[in-house]
């Protein structure tokens, strides 16, 4: 990439996250020398597992996630993701008494105020088939505010640099179709999937170990044909939820 100008920054992240301009194109830009140390992920490796995201989206068919690249920035290698002009609409917290009618409550509880609320997201396929994405990924911090909605209504995932675990580490606020079916369509692009890991840029982004424990990930989508349920050795659903 040439002519990299950085705009502004994600104040809120966890990590360094840049916005930045190159030959009239907008990115988030997130270096790897700003990655926070993880005690549960290979340090460096962030970057990586965003572009893994992508890659697998692509694999899939599925234009879950936007553009992904890894490159030289102002401030080192890292993840370039297209910049995409979205807000997140399909996740929210309500009143219990203010849930939509069609969408899926996933749990209750009560706010800082003291006062009972409700977190619930939107009964959609498109929604469906990112929650069957993250099972995939293995997805350790799926929050509401990483899940945006354009001006076309197309909803995309963004912010994929705790996945691919060796461990079960999915976390999520789309827990609406536990132990549903998976759309016929989708097990279809999942068995393709199968054909097209090995010999893939996953296999130079990923290690061995992660690989084999996204392959049996795959094998047990494709057996279930369900939605999996939450691990009990792991919170279920990240915070804050946005």
């Amino acid at each position: 990439m040439e002519n990299i100008n950085v705009i502004g920054q994600m104040v809120n992240a966890s990590n360094s996250t840049l916005v930045v301009e190159s030959n009239g194109r907008r990115y988030i830009y997130k270096p790897r020398s700003g990655e926070r140390p993880l005690w549960d992920f290979p340090d460096h490796t962030l970057h990586l597992r965003e572009r893994a995201a992508y890659l697998t989206s692509e694999l899939l068919g599925w234009d879950v996630v936007p553009e992904t690249t890894i490159n030289e920035g102002p401030y080192g290698i890292g993840s370039f993701q297209v910049w995409i002009d979205a807000e997140p609409t399909t996740v929210d917290i309500f009143a219990p008494n203010q849930v939509p009618q069609d969408w899926l409550t996933i749990m209750s509880g009560m706010d800082e105020d003291g006062e009972h609320v409700t977190l619930a997201h939107e009964d959609s396929e498109r929604l469906k088939q990112i929650a069957v994405f993250d099972a995939l990924v293995n997805n350790a911090d799926r929050k509401a505010g990483h899940l945006l909605t354009d001006g076309s209504g197309k909803t995309y995932g963004i912010d994929h640099g705790v996945t691919f675990n060796e461990e079960d580490k999915l976390r999520t606020v789309l827990w609406g179709w536990i132990g549903q079916a998976i759309p016929t369509s989708l097990l279809a692009d999942l068995a393709m999937f199968k054909t097209r890991i090995a010999g893939s840029e996953l296999e130079e982004l990923l290690k061995t170990a992660e690989i084999s424990a996204l392959s049996s990930r795959l094998d047990e989508l494709l057996t279930q044909r369900a939605l999996p349920s939450p691990s009990p050795h792991w919170p279920a659903v990240p915070w804050p939820v946005f």
